[in-house]
C-alpha cells in the first residue's frame, strides 16, 4: 500500500535527519572485526589479468609517486557568507585543493606547508581545526600500482576477501570481464564508451529471466512476506550473513533462459568519476557482486533481478584512477588536456550539460573543481549522457563519490528549482538511509545538493533528472566523516559495502512499488 507523504511531513523528516547528522570533529571508528573464517571459499579463479600499466604523457614526474610531506587537511567552520567568501578567495588565490564543497558549514581544505601561513592568516577570523596534520602519513611510499603488479593475483571474485584491499583498474575490469563470462545467463559486459588516453570504459549489465517453473510460488511468496512489513527488516539481516555463504557457490543455470515480458527498466550505478575516491568503485564492485550470486538464492533480490536490470559501472574516470595508483594518490580530475598545458583534467562532474557554469565550479584550469570550457567537454560526462539517452529506460541513477555520509537529490545549479517529483524522490532517499544506517549504524543526511552541501552546478544528477528524464536520480557521498577523508583505510570497505547494498537494495523495491504504472506486480 502506498505510503501517502504530505511535503510538510517529508520536511519535518528531512529537519530529524539533519539533526542526527554526524559530529563536526568526527574521530577514527573502531568498527568490530569482521569474520571470514565461516565463509565457503570456492576455487574461482579469473580469466585472465593485464599487467601493463601505462603512463599518462605530459607529466614531468612519470614514474615518481607523488609526496605530500608537512601538507595538512585543515577544516574550517564557516559561518556567513562574508567567511565564505574569504575562503574561497584564499582558495583561488593559492589553488588550494577543496576536500568537500565550499558551503555555510563544514568545509575541508588541504594546505600545502608552502601555502599554510598564508592560508592562516587569510582566516584567522574564521575556526578552524586540523583533520590530517601529515597527510603522507596516509599515503604509501611506492606507487600502489607498482606494489599491486607483485601481489598475488588470483583473485576470488566471489569472496569476500577480494574487498580488503582496494584494486586497480585492470583488476576492476578482469572483474566485469569474468563475471559475465561466469555467469552469462545473469551477467553482459557493457561498454560505455573511451577515455581522452584510449581506454574503455565498462559496465556490468545484471538482469534475470524468470523460468516457468519459478513464476507462481515466487511472486505469492514475495508478497506474503511485503505484506508483513517485514521486507526491511529482512534485507538488513540477511546482507549480515551474506549470500556468497548463506546458500554456497550458485549453481550455473542449465537451461536456456527465456525473454521477459517487457523491456526492462534500469537502474545505472556507477562511481570513480573523481579519481581519488576510491572507496566507491569497491562498493559497486561488491553490490554488482552480491546481486549476481543472490540470484535464485534470495527471494527479494531475485525479483529485483528479474524486473530491473541494474548497470553498474565501476569507474567512470578511468584515466584518472589509473593516475592515482601510477603517479598521484590525490588527482581528482580527468586527463584530458586544458588551456594551460601544464594543468590537465576537468572536473567532469561540474560538466554537466545542465545549469553548467551557475556557480560552484571554477574557469581556472589549474583548479581541482575545473568545470571545463564547455558543458560535456569532458569525455566521461558525455559518454555517460549518451549512454543513458541511447537506451530511454533508465529509472534510477545513483552516481557514488566520498566522502561525507550524504545521500543527495536535485538540485544543485538552482538552488530555487525543486524536482516535481521531490517527494517520492526524497521518499525513497530516507528510505534508502535508514536501510544503510540500520546495518552499521552510519547516519546518512538527506536532502538536495543545495541544502545539504551548496550550489554546485554542472552535476551528474541534475542533468539526468531534467535532461535525462532519470525520476530517482541520487549523488551519494559514501564514508567518511573526515576522519580520513579520500584515504578511507582498507578495513572501512566491506562495512561501507554492505551499508550501501542495503541501502539500494531499499530503494530498488521502493521503486519497484512506488510506480505501479510499470506494470510490474506489487
Amino acid at each position: 500500500m502506498r505510503c501517502r507523504c504530505t511535503t510538510a511531513a517529508l520536511v519535518l523528516s528531512c529537519a530529524v535527519l539533519a539533526l542526527a547528522r554526524p559530529p563536526l570533529h568526527p574521530q577514527p571508528q573502531h568498527l568490530p572485526e569482521l569474520s571470514y573464517l565461516d565463509q565457503q571459499q570456492h576455487p574461482f579463479i579469473p580469466l585472465h589479468r593485464n599487467t601493463h600499466l601505462s603512463h599518462a604523457s605530459g607529466d614531468s614526474n612519470t614514474g615518481a609517486y607523488a609526496r605530500f610531506d608537512g601538507e595538512k587537511v585543515v577544516r574550517v567552520e564557516v559561518s556567513s557568507l562574508e567567511q565564505l567568501k574569504q575562503l574561497e578567495a584564499v582558495v583561488e588565490n593559492h589553488n588550494l585543493d577543496l576536500w568537500s564543497n565550499l558551503r555555510i558549514g563544514t568545509v575541508d581544505v588541504r594546505v600545502p606547508a608552502a601555502a599554510m601561513d598564508a592560508f592562516a592568516i587569510a582566516t584567522r577570523s574564521i575556526p578552524s581545526s586540523v583533520m590530517i596534520p601529515n597527510l603522507q602519513d596516509l599515503i604509501p611510499e611506492q606507487a600502489p600500482a607498482t606494489a599491486q603488479l607483485h601481489a598475488q593475483n588470483n583473485f576470488n571474485f566471489t569472496d569476500d576477501s577480494f574487498w580488503l584491499d582496494y584494486h586497480d583498474l585492470a583488476t576492476l575490469n578482469n572483474f566485469t570481464e569474468t563475471m559475465a563470462q561466469q555467469y552469462p545467463e545473469l551477467a553482459k559486459r557493457v561498454s560505455i564508451g573511451h577515455t581522452y588516453e584510449g581506454r574503455e570504459v565498462f559496465g556490468l549489465s545484471i538482469h534475470g529471466y524468470k523460468s516457468k517453473d519459478d513464476k507462481s510460488g515466487l511472486a505469492s511468496d514475495l508478497d506474503r512476506n511485503e505484506e508483513d512489513g517485514t521486507w526491511l527488516d529482512g534485507v538488513i539481516d540477511e546482507v549480515q550473513s551474506l549470500w556468497s555463504w548463506l546458500s554456497g557457490y550458485p549453481r550455473r543455470s542449465t537451461g536456456k533462459p527465456s525473454k521477459p515480458k517487457k523491456h526492462p527498466k534500469a537502474i545505472i550505478i556507477h562511481a570513480g568519476q573523481h579519481a581519488r575516491e576510491w572507496i566507491g568503485p569497491a562498493v559497486v564492485t561488491y553490490i554488482a557482486k552480491e546481486l549476481i550470486l543472490g540470484y535464485h538464492h534470495h527471494k527479494k533480490i531475485t525479483r529485483l533481478v528479474d524486473q530491473f536490470e541494474f548497470i553498474i559501472v565501476p569507474v567512470l574516470n578511468a584515466d584518472g584512477y589509473v593516475f592515482t595508483w601510477e603517479q598521484n594518490r590525490m588527482w581528482r580530475k580527468n586527463r584530458q588536456p586544458t588551456s594551460i598545458s601544464f594543468c590537465p583534467g576537468m572536473d567532469s562532474n561540474r560538466n554537466w550539460g545542465y545549469m553548467w557554469n551557475k556557480g560552484g565550479g571554477s574557469s581556472n584550469p589549474c583548479s581541482e573543481n575545473y568545470q571545463g570550457p564547455e558543458a560535456f567537454a569532458a569525455l566521461e560526462a558525455k559518454m555517460m549522457a549518451d549512454f543513458i539517452k541511447k537506451r530511454k529506460n533508465v529509472v534510477s541513477y545513483i552516481d557514488f563519490h566520498a566522502y561525507s555520509q550524504l545521500w543527495m537529490t536535485p538540485f544543485g545549479g538552482d538552488c530555487n528549482e525543486i524536482p516535481k517529483d521531490d517527494e517520492d524522490i526524497m521518499e525513497g532517499a530516507m528510505g534508502a538511509s535508514k536501510a544503510l544506517h540500520n546495518v552499521h549504524g552510519k547516519r546518512f543526511v538527506v536532502g538536495s545538493i543545495c541544502n545539504v552541501i551548496y550550489q554546485s552546478s554542472g552535476g551528474s544528477i541534475d542533468w539526468t533528472y531534467a535532461v535525462g528524464k532519470v525520476k530517482y536520480s541520487y549523488g551519494v557521498e559514501l564514508r567518511d566523516t573526515g576522519r580520513y577523508g579520500f584515504l578511507l583505510p582498507e578495513t572501512e570497505i566491506l562495512p561501507s559495502s554492505q551499508e550501501t547494498l542495503a541501502g539500494v537494495v531499499y530503494l530498488a523495491n521502493f521503486i519497484r512499488k512506488r510506480e505501479k504504472q510499470w506494470g510490474y506486480m506489487v
